[in-house]
C-alpha cells in the first residue's frame, strides 16, 4: 500500500517496531479486543443535574445524564489524545476529529425505529455546549430530514443482494488502500472514536459489547441503568449509593493498558465530579499537536469560556 493519506486521519509515524507489528499478528479488532467493566458512583452526579435543571431551565432543554456522560468522554480523548488513532491497512492514524455516535430511538417503543447520531466535539465542550449539541442533533436526526447514515442505508437496500456483497467488497478494498471517499467515510458511523450505546435508558444493564470490523471505531462503551448499591460502613450502619454499570470493548492495538486504563479513571472521575466539566480545560500545546484536529480553532476556547460566563 503506497497512498498514506487519509481524509479521517494523519499518518503516525516513529511508534516502535512491536506497535507497528500488532495489527500483522491481531488483524481484527475481535481478535484484539479487551473487555473491561467499572462501576461508576453517581451518588453526587444525579442531584448535581437535579439542581443544574432547576437554575438553568431554558430553551436549549433539560441537561441529562448521558450528555454529561459524553462530555466527559470528548473531554477525556481531548485530554488524552492517543484513545483518538485508529488503525486501517495495517497503519496507524491519528483522527481529526472526536466524534462520538450513539443509537437513538424515533419513538420508546419497540417498534421505534433507531437512527444513529454521530457528533462531532470540540476539545473544549462544557456542560453548556454539549447540551445544546446534543439536543440539537438528536431534533434533526428524528426530524424527516433524517442523518446521512440513515440515508445511505435507505438508499443501499433498494439494490439486490448481489450488487450489495460486490458494493461492501469494493468499499473495503477502497478503505484497505486509504481511497475510499470522504463522504462515504463521513456518512458512516462505524468511522468514528467511540461507539457509545445507552442501554440503560431502557431498564437494561450494560453488556459486553463486540467492535465491529469495518470501519476505524477501536472504543465501544455500554452504560446501563441506574441501581442502588447497599453496604455496611465501618460503624455499621447501612449505607447507600447510587451506582451505574459502565463496559468498555477496547482495541488493544491503539494504546497500551497502562495509557487506557488511567484515561478510563480519569473518564470516571469526570462523570462522578461533572463540576470539571462546567468549563473548558487548559490544553497544553503538545495536547492540541497529538490530536491533529483538522477544524480545531484557538478561539474556540475562549468562545466556550465566554459562553460559561453568559450562562452563570
Amino acid at each position: 500500500m503506497l497512498k498514506k493519506t487519509r481524509p479521517d486521519g494523519t499518518y503516525i509515524e516513529g511508534l516502535h517496531h512491536f506497535t507497528r507489528m500488532l495489527p500483522y499478528m491481531m488483524p481484527g479488532r475481535t481478535e484484539s479486543a479487551i473487555y473491561f467493566e467499572q462501576e461508576f458512583d453517581v451518588t453526587e452526579t444525579l442531584p448535581y443535574i437535579e439542581k443544574w435543571n432547576r437554575e438553568h431551565e431554558d430553551s436549549e432543554g433539560r441537561l441529562t445524564f448521558f450528555q454529561v456522560f459524553l462530555c466527559g468522554l470528548a473531554r477525556t480523548v481531548a485530554l488524552r489524545p492517543d484513545l483518538n488513532r485508529f488503525i486501517s491497512g495495517f497503519n496507524y492514524y491519528q483522527r481529526n476529529e472526536i466524534l462520538l455516535n450513539f443509537i437513538a430511538k424515533k419513538e420508546l417503543t419497540d417498534e421505534g425505529e433507531e437512527i444513529n447520531i454521530t457528533v462531532p466535539f470540540s476539545p473544549f465542550e462544557t456542560l453548556w455546549s454539549v447540551r445544546k449539541k446534543i439536543h440539537g442533533y438528536v431534533n434533526r436526526g428524528k426530524s424527516d430530514a433524517g442523518n446521512e447514515s440513515d440515508d445511505l442505508n435507505e438508499t443501499l437496500m433498494k439494490f439486490p443482494r448481489f450488487f450489495l456483497k460486490f458494493f461492501f467488497r469494493m468499499y473495503n478494498f477502497l478503505d484497505y488502500h486509504n481511497i475510499l471517499p470522504a463522504s462515504l467515510i463521513k456518512a458512516d458511523p462505524m468511522y468514528v472514536t467511540s461507539f457509545v450505546t445507552n442501554v440503560g435508558s431502557v431498564g437494561v444493564d450494560a453488556p459486553f459489547h463486540h467492535n465491529f470490523e469495518r470501519g476505524t471505531c477501536g472504543i465501544f462503551i455500554a452504560l446501563g441503568k441506574f441501581k442502588k448499591f447497599r453496604y455496611l460502613d465501618e460503624a455499621g450502619k447501612l449505607q447507600e449509593r447510587d451506582v451505574v454499570k459502565v463496559t468498555y470493548t477496547l482495541d488493544d492495538r491503539i494504546k497500551d493498558g497502562i495509557y487506557c486504563a488511567k484515561s478510563i479513571d480519569l473518564f470516571k472521575e469526570m462523570v462522578e465530579n461533572p463540576s470539571i466539566l462546567e468549563n473548558p480545560p487548559e490544553l497544553e500545546k503538545v495536547n492540541l499537536e497529538r490530536l491533529k484536529l483538522k477544524k480545531f480553532r484557538p478561539e474556540e476556547a475562549e468562545g466556550c469560556r465566554n459562553e460559561c460566563v453568559e450562562k452563570e
